[in-house]
């Protein structure tokens, strides 16, 4: 029986990423607005392809799931900033 780390390593950086992300939209909003949406998301497709040609599967989730919570802040930086407009924090 060997042990597999590759759940907690994607689990943990599932964790990390979406808390990251979701520090930076709120922090970042009031400054910048929706300019750095369109970035986020960009840079999450090029790793989310970028990922696809990583041999090792684990790192190849590590990106994916990098890539993913990525591309969903640069669509949060639009959400928030409607949220603000409503009142919201």
């Amino acid at each position: 029986m060997s042990l597999q780390f590759a759940g907690i390593i994607l689990a943990i950086t599932s964790f990390a990423t979406i808390a990251v992300g979701h520090i930076l939209v709120r922090r970042l909003t009031p400054t910048f607005g929706t300019r750095l949406g369109l970035p986020f998301i960009i840079l999450g497709v090029v790793i989310l392809i970028g990922s696809g040609f990583v041999v090792n599967n684990t790192l190849s989730g590590v990106l994916g799931i990098v890539a993913i919570t990525t591309i969903w802040d640069g669509i949060e930086f639009f959400r928030q900033v409607k949220r603000i407009q409503k009142g919201h924090d």
